[in-house]
């Protein structure tokens, strides 16, 4: 195996590992200062992103991007096509922007919905994990999630022939534990939160010494995330104005970021996207402290300033974050851009998906639904400006919680008879939801 593709390298104090292997036999942490956050740097010095992201491209899958992504042999590629997803435009967005608040902007959709795997942007992290493990030998894997990236690792690790030990919220969905099993991997519901999960799956890796999934600093799930952003330079060849996206922990800014340093060292230099990050209102920690801060001016050691909700009460399990380690990092990346932490109304997810399917034939999940909630706020508080050009992140579809797809209808109708018979066409309908939306905004 080569050694000289990238090297892996401390964020905090600059140490180098010569490549993925090393970072695993430090239990992937740093073993001068014990950071667990490390990146890769590549040698070639990124020369080839600009042929990479060229629009005359047709990757099949994030893969295309293999040159800048931690895998020596693309024969431990585990993979399903996942990555290359459609940017669809939401001109109704657009419509609603100009009639309502006198606003001219793009709006754009990033359907990570359409990842073939699992039909969530955790896809994108399941290839990387599945194919860097598989290269570098392990048979064995632990995490804790809250569902989502669980289902992915699941399904991708089954794939590489390796073991998973999950252990999630006992509150999360049956449906994602059946997921789960079904591909024939171990999980446990776990007594408590997602905190509480996190730490029973830290001591089961620490007793049997199994490698432990590393959170939302983990170098594969980063370097999995990045080739969002490259997608988007291939597909709309320009950089969006603003990114959105359902907040959880925090993986997608981060590797935003990661990308856009990358970018800069092929000579392709772009003003970052002001972040617009939306948190469900039932567990909104870093939307709290963010807003707390703000209205304090950013005093001094506000980074870690932020609120811990033990058991957060909300029904997007995939969102249940209470305690926001990553609060530091994520808020100083958000502020750096000029954006915002906002949260989004939870109990407006079902208005917010059935408008997007009448609108769009999209049918997304109700985590994706609050980033569209928070767009709407957004316009409404004016960090939406003209000429921005607006990208959402699509991060789920409904198929991963069947439970939330059963309240989409809009009405169920019994008939005996053709007399019972009385459509009223979509225009009613289409109607009535932009009614809601109009009086949930003006109140």
């Amino acid at each position: 195996m080569k050694s000289d593709k990238f090297t892996m390298r401390c964020v905090s104090c600059g140490t180098t590992l010569p490549d993925m292997r090393a970072w695993f036999s430090e239990g992937q942490q740093c073993p001068h200062c014990s950071s667990r956050q490390g990146v890769c740097d590549f040698s070639d010095g990124y020369r080839q992103l600009k042929t990479l992201t060229g629009r005359d491209r047709h990757p099949q899958s994030l893969w295309h991007y293999l040159p800048y992504l931690p895998l020596y042999n693309a024969e431990n590629i585990v993979s399903y096509q996942e990555g290359i997803v459609d940017i669809d435009r939401w001109d109704f967005v657009e419509l609603f922007a100009r009639e309502h608040y006198g606003i001219n902007c793009r709006v754009y959709a990033h359907r990570n919905d359409q990842n073939p795997a699992t039909g969530t942007f955790k896809d994108l992290a399941g290839t990387m994990v599945a194919s860097v493990l598989k290269e570098n030998g392990f048979t064995k894997y632990v995490a804790a999630s809250t569902g989502n990236i669980a289902n992915a690792f699941a399904k991708y690790l089954a794939s590489a022939g390796i073991e998973l030990f999950a252990f999630i919220p006992k509150g999360s969905s049956p449906f994602q534990v059946s997921s789960i099993k079904s591909y024939g991997q171990h999980v446990y519901r776990v007594e408590g939160d997602y905190s509480r999960a996190k730490t029973l799956a830290a001591e089961f890796a620490a007793t049997n010494n199994i490698p432990l999934a590393a959170g939302n600093f983990d170098p594969m799930r980063v370097e999995a995330k990045k080739t969002m952003v490259y997608e988007w330079l291939r597909q709309m060849d320009e950089m969006p104005t603003v990114y959105m996206q359902a907040l959880s922990g925090g993986t997608g800014p981060i590797g935003i970021q990661k990308s856009l340093d990358e970018l800069k060292t092929a000579g392709l230099s772009f003003k970052p996207p002001r972040q617009i990050l939306v948190q469900s209102d039932k567990c909104a920690p870093m939307a709290q402290a963010w807003e707390k801060a703000k209205k304090l001016g950013f005093p001094e050691n506000w980074l870690n300033d932020y609120p811990v909700i033990e058991n957060p009460e909300t029904e997007i399990q995939t969102l249940s974050t209470g305690n926001p380690t990553t609060y530091p990092v994520i808020a100083k990346l958000v502020r750096e851009s000029g954006g915002e932490i906002i949260s989004g109304e939870e109990n407006l997810a079902v208005l917010m998906a059935r408008m997007v399917a009448l609108e769009t034939s999209t049918i997304i999940g109700p985590a994706a639904s609050i980033p569209v909630a928070g767009l709407f706020k957004a316009l409404r508080r004016g960090m939406i400006r003209d000429g921005d050009i607006v990208l959402i992140n699509v991060g789920e579809g409904a198929s991963r919680a069947p439970e939330f797809m059963s309240k989409l209808a809009w009405e169920n109708t019994t008939v005996k008879s053709l007399e019972d018979i009385k459509p009223n066409g979509n225009s009613i309908y289409r109607n009535k939801l932009w009614m809601e939306l109009d009086k949930h905004l003006t109140t």
